[in-house]
């Protein structure tokens, strides 16, 4: 499929690689030639040079042949400008970065009256992802499906817990809680389990259920989740002004550490109910002075990867439950993983993640299924939502009958806007939504999963 995208920054690049692995043709959009040289040497991509708001730029990439232009500059108005041309120049959909807050107070009305078909904002998806990681501390990543009521933690397995030891055939038996299970990861190696597999201490494991159900499967195993009340954010950027807003909901206190006086002052305007504190936080005596030590929370939001791990790592040690770290370079990710399992997050891949999601979804729609979103959950371990088509051969039987494919799990169903964890017994029928967990494989139609 051919894809078009404007800006070849952290995010256009980001996805434009996760595009190219899929076996797009991908052609990018920038007025530096550095950028586009270094996207063309990375990967199987072509550059044009120039303004992507310019129609004879647009022109120039073909845009007329592109199923889909995905504008992703740092401009939001040369963002929103280019989809105009480029959906009246032929492109099938448009996909635009946002990141101001009046744009998307009113981002419906834009969606309509400019035909957007998505509309990402790497700032506030960052700090919905990182407001879900607060709600349970111990978990290293948090997705919610489609909002239904349905959430995926992972999270690893502490010693001396119930679940350490445990037969997942005895899971049901022993708690009260009716959640699934549906991957596990143990020294780097990734599975679906069945009702034999015994879980041990250090297994990372992605649990799916309602978010009460959760908290009340981590209070009976005995797995520590005290709640987050009172974070300690570092740094006064777009995502802390969202991540404060979403906390404030919830009745947590924030205190946002800013050395930049301008800034600090805009912030206290804005979040008149949080502490701006107007210090280096960089400097372990402004932490104590805003008593780091009894936080429940710490994000780590500075533009600087190894700032926001060194202080995370120190926040650590002074005992705050959770810890949030902003990263950008993913070898600093990798890096991290064992040493420090903490949640890490990278705007620039939540977004391309997102984007690939509903690019895969539009790639792949069929009479049998549709693509509505991608969860990526560890290693190798992938969620996919579909919605069931009429024609799908999943229809009619239950999943007792159906014979289902090794490593592959129908993880959660939701129908008529209501969620459910599926058995035995469960039937599929055309419009519901339909989480498939998949381990070590990719599947791109819901007839994928059957033998």
């Amino acid at each position: 499929m051919k894809i078009v995208i404007a800006g070849a920054g952290k995010v256009g690049f980001t996805v434009a690689r996760r595009l190219c692995d899929e076996g797009h043709d991908i052609t990018l959009i920038d007025t530096n030639r550095d950028l586009l040289e270094n996207a063309s040497n990375a990967m199987d991509v072509m550059g044009v040079c120039g303004s992507c708001a310019a129609p004879s730029v647009l022109r120039e990439a073909e845009i007329d042949e592109a199923e889909i232009f995905i504008a992703a500059t740092g401009n939001d108005e040369a963002n929103l400008v280019s989809c105009q041309f480029a959906r009246k120049m032929g492109a099938r959909h448009t996909v635009v970065r946002l990141r101001n807050q009046d744009y998307m107070d009113d981002i419906e009305l834009l969606q309509r009256f400019m035909c957007l078909s998505l509309t990402v904002n790497p700032d506030y998806i960052t700090a919905q992802e990182i407001s879900r990681a607060m709600q349970f501390p111990t978990a290293t990543k948090i997705d919610a499906f489609s909002d239904c009521g349905l959430e995926i933690v992972t999270f690893r397995v502490p010693a001396g817990t119930r679940l350490d030891g445990m037969k997942l055939f005895d899971l049901p038996k022993k708690i009260k809680q009716k959640v699934l299970i549906c991957a596990v990861e143990r020294e780097g190696e990734v599975c679906i389990p069945d009702g034999s597999f015994v879980l041990r201490a250090g297994d990372s494991i992605s649990v799916t259920a309602p978010p009460k159900a959760l908290r009340g499967f981590y209070k009976e195993t005995g797995v520590n989740q005290r709640p987050v009340r009172n974070v300690l954010i570092l740094g006064g950027s777009r995502i802390a002004v969202y991540l404060t807003q979403l906390l404030e909901t919830t009745g947590v206190k924030v205190t946002i550490i800013e050395n930049d006086r301008k800034r600090g002052n805009q912030l206290a305007e804005l979040l008149q109910w949080a502490d701006i504190d107007g210090g280096d936080g960089t400097d372990t005596t402004v932490l104590a002075r805003n008593s780091i030590h009894e936080a429940d929370g710490f994000v780590a939001l500075t533009n600087y990867d190894e700032d926001n791990i060194i202080l995370s790592i120190y926040a650590k040690k002074q005992g705050v439950e959770k810890v949030v770290s902003k990263i950008n370079n993913e070898k600093f990710t990798d890096l991290l993983r064992d040493l420090f399992p903490d949640t890490t997050l990278s705007p620039k891949n939540l977004v391309a993640e997102r984007i690939a999601g509903y690019v895969t979804g539009i790639a792949h729609a069929s009479d049998s299924s549709t693509i509505e979103a991608l969860y990526t959950l560890g290693r190798d371990v992938v969620a996919t939502e579909f919605i069931v088509g009429a024609k799908s051969r999943c229809i009619g039987n239950t999943l007792a009958e159906l014979r289902l494919k090794p490593g592959v799990l129908l993880a959660a169903v939701v129908r008529g806007g209501k969620s459910f964890l599926p058995d035995g017994s469960t039937a599929l029928a055309a419009e519901d939504r339909a989480v498939v967990v998949t381990a070590r494989r990719q599947i791109y139609s819901l007839d994928d999963i059957l033998a």
